[in-house]
């Protein structure tokens, strides 16, 4: 299998802007082989984008501007973007801080972070609910399933042994082991901090010897009013080894081959794996 990395440089609320920078990323990975391709958090967003969350209007931006996102992507790759999911249920804090798959000209939610920041220079409790569910999505490649496992940013930063900040009622990276899956992503928008680089390593290393699997980390790069934000995304394989390092400071797009799995046999197109447009939770 051949998995992408766009390390995005994100303009907060250009959603049109970052669509186009998710579809030069793609093209460029399509034409290379690339299978599957993973963003940041919020790629279509930028991050943080604080208060634009509240404006019903540009939420409804976002799902004019996947709908031509998906129509405009390459047919056979597919594309992990992070998206805003409207919950549409009228209660507190009615998001999620989502990922969506984007493949095939139509559109689906796969993933809900499950852990929001809220100390430092985060507040995300303000805007989002947190999911409550593991991110596991399945997708028929060279004629089998993949099992993805989705984590978004702080769904990572769980392992106590290299952490401090406040503990969390669940822990993603453990709920995802009892599902199998065959590679761990996350996409992230991690702010810069002197040693956070190596802090990252830690812990992808650490969740690909719980879960016995590669973990692909995508960060975003660039700066957002007070807040810098390095790239510096990679892969490690299931021992921890670095298997792929993309730059610091600049956009880029690499791609890694790892081992697919001998897993069960992928359904017919249109059955339960395919991706629908509109929104799911």
């Amino acid at each position: 299998m051949c998995i992408g990395l766009a390390q995005l440089n994100p303009l907060v609320g250009d959603l049109e802007g970052n669509s186009r920078q998710v579809l030069v990323a793609a093209r460029q990975a399509a034409a290379a082989g690339v299978q599957v391709l993973v963003t940041p958090e919020l790629a279509l967003w930028g991050y943080p984008p604080r208060d634009l969350l509240l404006l019903p209007s540009v939420l409804r931006r976002q799902q004019q501007v996947l709908d031509a996102l998906a129509q405009a992507l390459p047919e056979d790759l597919r594309v992990l973007v992070g998206v805003v999911d409207p919950l549409g249920d009228g209660g507190d804090c009615p998001l999620h801080n989502s990922a969506a798959l984007v493949v095939g000209g139509g559109w689906r939610v796969v993933a809900a972070k499950r852990l929001l920041p809220s100390y430092d220079v985060f507040d995300e409790r303000r805007y989002f609910r947190p999911g409550d569910q593991p991110g596991l999505v399945e997708i028929p490649l060279a004629g089998r399933l993949l099992r993805l496992g989705v984590t978004i940013c702080e769904d990572l930063w769980v392992d106590p042994r290299h952490l401090r900040q406040p503990t969390y009622n669940c822990d993603p990276v453990a709920e995802l082991a009892p599902l199998a899956p065959d590679v761990m992503v996350n996409l992230s928008a991690s702010p810069f901090a002197v040693g956070k680089q190596t802090l990252r390593r830690e812990l992808a290393t650490a969740a690909a010897a719980r879960l016995g699997c590669p973990v692909v980390y995508v960060n975003q790069v660039g700066g957002n009013d007070e807040l810098v934000f390095d790239g510096h995304s990679f892969v490690v394989d299931p021992r921890g080894n670095l298997a792929l390092q993309l730059p610091s400071a600049r956009p880029a797009t690499c791609w890694v081959h790892l081992p697919l799995p001998h897993g069960p046999v992928a359904p017919p197109a249109g059955g339960p794996g395919a991706p629908r447009g509109g929104i799911q939770n």
